[in-house]
């Protein structure tokens, strides 16, 4: 049961999505508690292939959504609606 929802918007930060997941994945709290949602707002420096092999290696339960770059408080409210 998921218990804590971590949505993560984002813009052209790989490196720093990077060391966010890796951080979340070494958190001693169970992982079927908390789910990570990634809104990825219009990137173009390779954040999708970051998180799709993240998703493929991660035992979290992530979801990744893409859009057109419309700013972080319409990633936010995706993220929140996801």
């Amino acid at each position: 049961m998921t218990e804590i929802s971590v949505v993560i918007p984002t813009y052209n930060r790989k490196q720093l999505l990077n060391k966010v997941l890796n951080s979340l994945s070494n958190q001693s709290y169970d992982k079927k508690k908390y789910e990570i949602i990634i809104i990825d707002d219009g990137s173009s420096d390779g954040t999708e292939i970051l998180v799709k092999n993240f998703i493929k290696k991660s035992k979290i339960n992530t979801k990744y959504f893409k859009q057109n770059n419309n700013g972080p408080a319409s990633a936010r409210n995706l993220g929140i609606k996801r």
